[in-house]
């Protein structure tokens, strides 16, 4: 079965796309209409990437979906020739035919030639350009089911901003565009916060994009940390499990940050009667200020949180951030799809350590930590890679970062330090770090098959069948497993 039914047929069609620079320029769609205002008109048209700021246009950002069988494609005419393209897309550009839109759009499907790789891979490190530098991206949900209609209309009619006064059929239709399929795919999440405005669509239905960001969760279990080296931390969400998808993305750059409402030295000098100073005790002594986060991502920070995220394609798991990334680890990226995905793991696991080595470094002052061991079995596991081939290309990239000679010289430097600086207590050598270098190797000299982190994933995997297995029992047999059952299966 072919999974690409559109490219198949618009190769064989023959569809010719007007020739570009894919390095300086791109393509954007013109859509305008008829004398009737009831067809569209599609025309592809060449702009340089330089003139994106200057140029008027809006970004789509959208699932592909499936085309397996000729019911999942459609037909339109662009530039006077035929060209396939797939049901979701071909119902947002019925949509915005019913909105009489126009204008320039840029939409990868159709503004790439997906047929090209060079082009391709060029294009795709051009996102971020393309989509911060448009006027608007548009989320495009997708049609709503039938029975979902009367709920996201009673929700795009609110006028309350506060959730708590949401009505029941506000809130189902709420919970249905949090949960649509669009918040599961990877590159949804740089369309998402490269954009510099985006409303959301979901059918005719429009929604601001910070309807999705906050409902769940309240500010004051949100803390914001601050790295050794000075960079600000991840935000801690203790309420994170029961967060959305879509408030996971669209709040992923979010900081919490508190700001005193009153000068705290001033209150020690304020003279008053009882009842005044217990009014002002009953006040607010500070707010939470919200702000976006302008500091580009770590490669490995992304992956730890976005891992599980859906693409058609596993490389797109290091490609697919790569708008997003600083601008460090972004220049290490080698975008080549003509490559299979352990050239892609291979990048993101040597990207990822080099980060977390200039972030931690190798001496921990003063908490142990499974840093580097985590993201290892991260990447591994998000890129899909079998122990023995993600142990052999982890060897070679700790090779190359010279890990081991430097886990030599901290040793040194750290024992030197323990003797006329500081205690044992007080600082030592990242045992993770120490960890990860020795399940890296052979466990016999020439044995290069044989990994003692190969076995301890075996062991591992089977403590987890073990104890699954156990479980079903214990819930088949006691009496009280099934009654614990009993209202989880109510609630759901």
């Amino acid at each position: 079965m072919d999974e690409e039914l559109d490219k198949t047929l618009n190769r064989k069609g023959g569809f010719k796309y007007i020739a570009i620079d894919a390095k300086q320029q791109c393509r954007l769609l013109r859509i305008s209409h008829d004398q009737t205002c009831q067809t569209p008109i599609y025309s592809l048209e060449v702009v340089s990437l330089e003139d994106l700021p200057s140029t008027n246009y809006k970004a789509l950002s959208y699932t592909w979906g499936h085309a397996h069988t000729l019911a999942n494609i459609r037909k339109i005419q662009i530039n006077a020739q035929p060209f396939l393209i797939r049901r979701n897309l071909f119902d947002f550009l019925s949509t915005a035919t019913t909105r009489h839109e126009t204008g320039l759009f840029f939409i990868d499907a159709i503004c790439i030639n997906q047929l090209d790789l060079c082009e391709r891979e060029s294009q795709v490190r051009e996102m971020t350009r393309i989509y911060r530098n448009a006027d608007e991206v548009i989320a495009w949900l997708g049609l709503p089911v039938s029975e979902q209609v009367g709920n996201v209309r009673a929700l795009s009619k609110t006028s309350r901003s506060d959730c708590a006064s949401w009505t029941g059929e506000e809130w189902a239709g709420f919970k249905y565009l949090s949960y649509q399929k669009f918040w599961s795919r990877i590159w949804i999440v740089q369309e998402v916060l490269l954009a510099s405005s985006m409303s959301v669509w979901c059918g005719p239905f429009t929604f601001p994009l910070s309807l999705f960001g906050g409902t769940s969760g309240t500010h004051p279990s949100h803390e914001l940390g601050v790295a050794t080296n000075g960079r600000p931390s991840t935000v801690v969400d203790y309420t994170s499990r029961l967060s959305s998808p879509a408030e996971i993305i669209t709040t992923h750059r979010l900081r919490y940050v508190p700001r005193p409402l009153r000068d705290p030295l001033a209150q020690g000098t304020i003279v008053g009667t009882m009842d005044e100073t217990k009014r002002d005790l009953k006040k607010a002594t500070e707010a939470i200020v919200t702000y976006q986060s302008p500091i580009a991502d770590l490669l490995y920070q992304l992956i730890r949180k976005f891992r599980k995220l859906e693409c058609s394609d596993p490389r797109d798991r290091l490609y697919g951030f790569l708008g997003i990334l600083n601008e460090k680890s972004r220049a290490k990226v080698d975008v080549d799809y003509e490559k299979d995905v352990s050239y892609a793991y291979y990048q993101a696991l040597k990207i990822g350590l080099q980060e977390l080595y200039a972030e931690r470094g190798v001496v921990v002052i003063p908490e142990r930590s499974t840093t580097y061991i985590a993201y290892y079995c991260d990447v591994r596991d998000a890129f899909g890679i079998e122990d023995r081939e993600s142990l052999k290309i982890l060897r070679l990239v700790l090779d190359e970062v010279q890990f081991q000679t430097r886990l030599q010289d901290a040793v040194f430097e750290t024992q030197w330090e323990q003797q006329f600086v500081l205690q044992d207590s007080v600082i030592q050598v990242h045992p993770d770090l120490k960890e990860l270098l020795m399940h890296a190797n052979p466990r016999h000299a020439g044995t290069e098959d044989v990994y003692v982190l190969s076995n301890f994933h075996t062991r591992q995997r089977r403590a987890v069948e073990n104890l699954l297995s156990w479980l079903r029992t214990r819930s088949r047999l006691r009496k009280r497993w099934r009654q614990l059952g009993k209202p989880l299966t109510k609630l759901a």
